[in-house]
């Protein structure tokens, strides 16, 4: 039996790469959707789950669009969940700036501010439920039927959503997405 000396070095050879080419490899895009383990909510048709271990920074001269998950003036850089991450303590997790960080069912990354949207029918509840969830009013219409509550970072946003959702006079509450800035040139 003749066993041919370059076949054996190129299936030698094959077999070491394997490994190597198995091994997954994941943009930082599709590490942030894995990263989205935490509470979910809604604005309109858009399903939005919170990534409680992203942080979120403002972009520099450092940062890379075809590397980095960019949204409008920001970076998020995406960081492990734990295995237990849906439970109440993800959302404990989101900190730093207030700011965090939200993947919606397509795909698309979006920044959360430490706020809540609140639509109301009824404009008397709109201080209640500030004093009720420790939050500070930013913004209030009666005509609009809206106001915005704010809150020291995103967990505490989150808290507070569920506190407020299903009150008397409130119609919606969702966390308000910061919006990527359009300057015309």
């Amino acid at each position: 039996m003749k066993i041919r000396f370059l076949p054996l070095c190129a299936g030698l050879l094959a077999m070491s790469a394997m490994p190597a080419a198995l091994a997954q490899s994941y943009t930082k895009q599709a590490e942030l959707g894995l990263a989205a383990t935490g509470e979910t909510f809604s604005i309109g048709q858009t399903q939005y789950r919170i990534a409680p271990a992203a942080q979120v920074k403002r972009a520099d001269a450092a940062t890379d669009p075809r590397r980095d998950v960019v949204v409008g003036e920001y970076v998020v850089e995406p960081k492990a969940a734990a295995a237990n991450a849906r439970s109440k303590r993800a959302v404990d997790a989101v900190a730093g700036n207030g700011l965090g960080a939200a993947v919606s069912a397509n795909g698309r990354a979006v920044v959360v501010a430490p706020e809540l949207n609140v639509y109301f029918s009824n404009a008397s509840v709109v201080d209640a439920l500030v004093r009720e969830t420790g939050g500070t009013l930013l913004y209030s219409s009666a005509a609009g039927g809206k106001a915005t509550i704010g809150y020291a970072s995103l967990a505490e946003a989150m808290k507070a959503r569920q506190r407020i959702l299903g009150k008397a006079g409130v119609k919606e509450v969702s966390p308000r997405l910061v919006q990527q800035r359009r300057v015309a040139w």
